[in-house]
């Protein structure tokens, strides 16, 4: 049964931070896994023959850069049914994923114009956050492998990032300043947008009734256990040793539930308790319970200084995303770009 409630908790919560991810979500992806794809396309061999669809400043973006994002958005497409895969589906697609290639290339053209005094040691740093990441020698050369990369590669690819990164951050791009007032004057405008459920933090002793002939002892026992309990025996060290609930390692702790995550007869006792208290016994149709309440969280909306950095993350994103369209604008406006990718 705690199996079971943790899921649903668990679920439930993923359920709102995706949502708050998603929000968030991907303001600079485009322009990190842009460069990345700008660096796999660099790589094709020269003996290749390619048709150049577009260049910028002189430099060539070649059709076949375009295929892998093409191919992307058509699998997307197939995964919702739309199995089109007409002519006029992949132009669209081409002239989406082309134009996204040129504001990399751009952004890619001003980043290499840097001095970045400490670049090897930047590099290597992101190189020792992977090996961290993949924990043992072995699990790092598996990385290697899985993107065919080789040591010297994912190091180039890596100076491309740390060269973006600190262009962005220069440009006011990356991770921009936002006022403690902006903060708060957001806050205030959409409280609702921050609240919280009511919630209690409790442990349980549960006592499983076979059958209907031993539900009376299943009930004595309870109440033996209650009473002990009340006597003085420390209540986690009572679940451990007579709780049948897959919470009793932990000392029946069931941590903070929230309305309709326990049954009925369990909530309407547990959050009508004062905190410290031991309720009496309480059948629900797992069996006989004895709940004890640490705490109480009230519903409504979460206080500010709770909520306020996740606020300023937010709009950080907001207005990464805003600078980052203008400063693609004003980049286009400078730079001569000739495209060739045939539109009919």
């Amino acid at each position: 049964m705690r199996r079971t409630m943790e899921q649903n908790h668990k679920r439930n919560s993923l359920g709102r931070f995706l949502i708050s991810v998603a929000a968030m979500g991907c303001v600079l992806g485009f322009s990190l896994g842009g460069a990345e794809a700008q660096e796999e396309g660099a790589k094709e061999t020269a003996a290749e023959a390619r048709k150049v669809a577009a260049t910028v400043n002189g430099q060539p973006i070649f059709e076949s850069q375009l295929k892998p994002l093409v191919d992307k958005e058509l699998k997307k497409i197939e995964k919702f049914g739309k199995r089109s895969r007409g002519p006029d589906v992949v132009t669209r697609l081409q002239k989406k994923a082309l134009a996204k290639l040129i504001d990399t290339k751009l952004l890619h053209q001003e980043s290499q114009k840097l001095l970045i005094e400490d670049l090897d040691e930047k590099i290597q740093q992101r190189v020792n956050d992977i090996k961290k990441i993949r924990r043992t020698p072995e699990g790092f050369e598996q990385f290697l492998k899985s993107k065919n990369l080789t040591i010297e590669r994912l190091e180039e690819s890596l100076k491309a990032r740390v060269r973006l990164d600190e262009y962005l951050e220069q440009q006011g791009v990356k991770d921009p300043e936002i006022p403690e007032q902006r903060i708060k004057e957001f806050y205030d405008s959409n409280p609702n947008n921050y609240a919280v459920e009511e919630a209690v933090k409790v442990s349980h002793v549960l006592i499983k009734v076979a059958d209907a002939e031993q539900k009376e002892e299943a009930r004595k026992k309870a109440e033996k256990i209650r009473q002990e309990i009340l006597d003085g025996k420390d209540f986690a060290e009572m679940a451990k040793e007579h709780s049948a609930c897959n919470s009793a390692s932990g000392g029946g702790d069931l941590r903070y539930i929230k309305k309709g995550f326990m049954p009925k007869e369990f909530e309407s006792v547990a959050f009508a308790m004062e905190e410290g208290a031991v309720s009496e016994v309480v059948e629900t149709k797992f069996g006989f319970h004895i709940i004890k309440l640490f705490k109480k969280r009230p519903g409504g909306p979460a206080p500010y200084e709770n909520v306020k950095d996740f606020i300023k993350k937010f709009m950080q994103q907001d207005e990464s995303k805003k600078k980052l369209a203008e400063l693609k604008r004003e980049l286009k406006k400078q730079a001569k770009i000739e495209i060739f990718l045939d539109e009919s």
